[in-house]
This record gives C-alpha cells, sequence and structure tokens, in this order.
C-alpha cells in the first residue's frame, strides 16, 4: 500500500491538473465509489430501501445524496413505482444520462434547496456524510429535515475512517490545515466529525436509530500523533469505524 503521507502530496498535485471529474472515473483514479456497477448499486440501494418498512415506491419520491459516477438509483426507483427521483452530488461526475422522472443536480447544498419542503418519502446515502465539509453540515442536515416528509425515512451508512490509508491518520493535521481549501479540494477529505459528535448533531434534528456500528479492535493511529482536539477526546469517543443510521422526523 502507498503510505498516506505520499498519497497527500500526490493527490494535491493531481487534483490541480486540467482535468474533470468524468475523466479522472475512467482513468480509474479519483474513483467516486461503485456506483456506476449495476451489481454493486443495486445492493446498496436495496440495503437502505430496505430499512423503510415500504413495500414499494408507488406516489412516492425518493433522494440520494451523492450517487457519485452512477445514477442507478433512478432506473431503481422507477421500478417501484416512483414518481420521481433525486439525485444530487458536488460535481457531475456521473457520465450517463439520468433515467425518467429523475433529477441529476451538482452544486452540493444549493441544488438541495431546490427541492421542496416536506416532498421526499425515502432518502439515502452511502459514504458520503462524512464528505460533506464541515462547514457545511449542519445547513446539510437542516435541508434534510426541510425535505423530509413527516413519514419519510432517512438512511446513511457513514465511514469514519480516512479515506488515505483507511485509518486516522486525517485526525493527525490541525483544523485550520485541514479545512484548507489546498487539503479539502484534494480528493481525500473527510469532516473528522467523531460518531459521539455526529449522532448529537443528528439527535436534535431526527429521532436516529442505529442499524449497526462497527468498532475498531484498537486505534489505528496513536492519540499522541493526533492534533487537537482529538488527541484531548476520551479514546471510546474514537472508537466507531462506521455506522448505519436511519432518521426519521
Amino acid at each position: 500500500m502507498i503510505p498516506w503521507y505520499v498519497k497527500i502530496p500526490a493527490k494535491v498535485v493531481l487534483s490541480r491538473l486540467p482535468v474533470s471529474g468524468k475523466a479522472w472515473q475512467k482513468l480509474h483514479l479519483f474513483r467516486a465509489g461503485g456506483m456506476d456497477s449495476d451489481q454493486y448499486a443495486r445492493s446498496i440501494f436495496d440495503k437502505h430501501f430496505g430499512v423503510t418498512g415500504f413495500s414499494d415506491l408507488n406516489n412516492k419520491t425518493v433522494l440520494e445524496i451523492g450517487p457519485g459516477n452512477g445514477l442507478l438509483t433512478g432506473k431503481y426507483a422507477n421500478e417501484l413505482g416512483a414518481v420521481k427521483t433525486w439525485l444530487i452530488d458536488s460535481e457531475p461526475i456521473a457520465d450517463i444520462e439520468p433515467f425518467p422522472n429523475t433529477v441529476y443536480l451538482t452544486e452540493g447544498l444549493k441544488s438541495f434547496r431546490e427541492v421542496p419542503d416536506a416532498s421526499i418519502d425515502f432518502l439515502f446515502s452511502n459514504a458520503v456524510l462524512e464528505h460533506i465539509r464541515l462547514k457545511e453540515f449542519l445547513p446539510l442536515v437542516v435541508e434534510m429535515r426541510r425535505v423530509l416528509k413527516p413519514n419519510g425515512i432517512g438512511s446513511h451508512q457513514i465511514d469514519f475512517r480516512d479515506h488515505l490509508q483507511y485509518a486516522l491518520n486525517n485526525l493527525r493535521f490541525s483544523e485550520r490545515i485541514w479545512e484548507s481549501d489546498f487539503m479539502a479540494k484534494s480528493g481525500f477529505y473527510t469532516n473528522r466529525i467523531p460518531w459521539v459528535k455526529m449522532h448529537a448533531l443528528l439527535e436534535k434534528h431526527f429521532t436516529v436509530s442505529i442499524k449497526h456500528r462497527n468498532f475498531w479492535p484498537s486505534l489505528p493511529t496513536a492519540r499522541e500523533k493526533m492534533s487537537q482536539p482529538f488527541r484531548a477526546m476520551r479514546e471510546e469517543d474514537l472508537m466507531t469505524l462506521d455506522c448505519h443510521v436511519v432518521l426519521k422526523n
């Protein structure tokens, strides 16, 4: 494996080249997940749809945050009878045309605001919430609450590992450095919100239930190597590796 401290300068340099997100996908660099694979995308959709309790999506609306390099959620939602599917991302990565009854928007939080109030029955994301910029995380949560119907369901898989070497090397940097555009726009950014803080924030806006939660067997990055405030946190507050949560209004 390429060490994390080699990946950072390499990705910083590559991300500054005049290459589009779509082109990086074709080169298999800066890959935005595997949602362009029908088998993988179906498994992700089924996992999140499976927690809704819905038997179908007849007369219902769907919103996926961060579809990445595929728009297949529109296809699966159509098959289940959805009347409309919104796919919202931060840039136009997908290289296919949207399916019927599907709207593909690519301006992040700004695009989210085009969705009408209380219009979404089923909202989901898969390994996306950890990538939302720290300054935009709370506004996004507020938007999710705004667009979800009173009886709507949100389902989110969240990955708390770094996206460098799948440890916690992202916690080595000060907030000033990590949140700078120089670092945050280089293809490896995560917002570094620990589960204990993210859970508390979500609970202020939703009823939260945890479908599963996985833990590190031991911290993969020593706390003395971490920057503040992570170094001062209780070890148990850093032990969540990933989790799947369901949100209801």
